[in-house]
């Protein structure tokens, strides 16, 4: 689909080039309905190849109900033992090592058994040889990253329509040309500006030329605040690169570095040996109901912080159906609803009631916004679930906003559904100190989290002087 879009594309700069300069040459009349034709030709198999999409997608959707269906169907003892047999044994673990803690002298007398463990993407075994059911799954906060070779791409993002930032980015980009031999990316409007300043810079030509030049960057710098760090997340629909993020904005939630130390930071990731805080990101998609939409937004699409359904303009109530992993779980009436990323949950939906969630835990959060429910509170979900939002056909809105991360728009009609899940692609931040740490000070010193006066000590009749 990609090969078709830069075709029509290509061809469609060609056709408003000959456009613009027949007043000036008098060009055959045939070339132009060759060229004419071709495009049409093109975006018909682009429609098609949309089309396709679509069905395919349905039908997926479909298997992953079914999926999610068999699942929740009870299973006789005979049936899981043939599951578990048909498991490469190479995934298997025991769970004996934790068991010889604390396993009672008696464990013999119990039935041994083993336990088949399934998320949407894989199933493992547990053998517990003690006959004890003990978990050996802990969130893995403690991420640190070493360089095999040497890094030698980068790509710096910068805030628009910022002085400081700029002379800021100029500095950083001659360092790393200049004492680091790098190869530096600069997004294409920068590239023009400062083509006199940086002229050994790179940039890329189109989206399928940035589909191709994102493979070659080994690590991004984002100078500016947090909405910087959100557009660096949309520049990347699948693997995204690590990212140290410079504080040079507002509130600065995910940029934990100073401006004034860049040299020696910069110099400390090219080393490797950093920290990295995996930041999840929400992969959505929207399944139409009626075939032939053209989406203005790629789908699947990244969001970092939330994706958010609102009623827009209207001032009706947004009225949605809400299932969990093919199960209905409820009806939304409310202003909207947001499903939010940990990242996102000190974002909109902290606003919004929902509670703060350490990056580090695996799920997403529903909170709804000014749900007209007294009993309507938020809701945490693992992050091994599906959720399917969907305008019903008798909602009094005719369609509702969809945002992600508060840029990318697009409206749901009627029968529309959207379905959000956690990627497999996180965003990793290069962490200044560690995961915990730079969470924990940037809840106390951004939102001034549990800040009181401290209580003076009671003073008893022995005490008084």
């Amino acid at each position: 689909m990609n090969d078709l879009r830069q075709a029509a594309e290509s061809l469609q700069r060609v056709l408003e080039f000959v456009e613009r300069t027949q007043n000036d040459v008098v060009l055959p009349t045939s070339p132009m309905a060759a060229l004419q034709k071709r495009v049409v030709e093109l975006e018909n198999q682009l429609q098609e190849a949309r089309d396709e999409k679509d069905y395919w997608f349905r039908k997926s959707s479909g298997i992953c109900d079914d999926f999610h269906n068999s699942l929740r169907r009870p299973r006789t003892n005979s049936e899981l033992r043939v599951i578990a047999d048909t498991i490469s044994r190479g995934s298997e673990e025991s769970l004996s090592d934790l068991d010889k803690e604390d396993g009672p002298p008696n464990w013999e007398k119990r039935a041994p058994f083993r336990l088949l463990q399934c998320s949407d993407e894989e199933c493992e075994v547990f053998t517990a040889e003690q006959r004890n059911i003990r978990t050996q799954h802990r969130a893995k906060n403690n991420v640190q990253m070493m360089w095999d070779t040497p890094p030698k791409t980068v790509l710096i993002v910068k805030k628009p329509n910022d002085d400081f930032v700029s002379d800021t980015m100029i500095s950083i980009a001659q360092w790393l040309l200049k004492e680091k031999n790098f190869r530096v990316y600069l997004e294409p409007v920068v590239h023009a500006t400062h083509a006199k300043e940086l002229p050994g810079t790179l940039t890329w030509t189109s989206s399928y030329d940035w589909i191709v030049k994102q493979n070659e960057i080994d690590f991004v710098v984002s100078l500016g605040g947090d909405g910087t760090v959100l557009w660096v997340s949309s520049l990347f629909h699948l693997s995204v690169p690590p990212v140290i993020s410079f504080a040079m904005g507002s509130l600065g939630f995910l940029t934990p570095f100073d401006i004034s130390t860049r040299e020696e930071n910069l110099s400390q990731i090219i080393r490797g040996g950093i920290y990295l805080s995996l930041r999840q990101r929400l992969q959505c998609t929207v399944l139409r109901a009626k075939p032939g939409v053209t989406e203005t937004i790629a789908m699947p699409i990244h969001a970092l912080n939330e994706v958010v359904i609102d009623r827009g303009p209207s001032s009706a109530i947004v009225d949605l159906d809400c299932y969990c992993d093919g199960v209905e779980l409820t009806k939304i009436s409310a202003d909207g609803v947001i499903i939010a990323s940990p990242t996102g949950s000190t974002a909109y939906s902290l606003s919004a009631g929902g509670s703060m969630t350490h990056p580090s835990v695996p799920c997403m959060l529903l909170t709804p916004i000014c749900p007209h429910s007294l009993s309507f509170r938020p809701l945490l979900f693992h992050d091994s679930a599906t959720l399917k939002i969907v305008l019903p056909f008798t909602a009094r809105t005719s369609n509702v906003n969809v945002s992600f991360d508060g840029k990318s728009k697009l409206l749901l009609n009627k029968g529309d559904a959207l379905y959000v899940r956690v990627s497999s692609y996180p965003l990793p931040s290069v962490c200044r100190l560690n995961e915990n740490e730079d969470w924990f000070e940037s809840v106390k010193s951004n939102l001034n989290w549990n800040q009181r006066r401290e209580q003076k000590p009671w003073a008893g009749p022995g005490d008084t002087k």
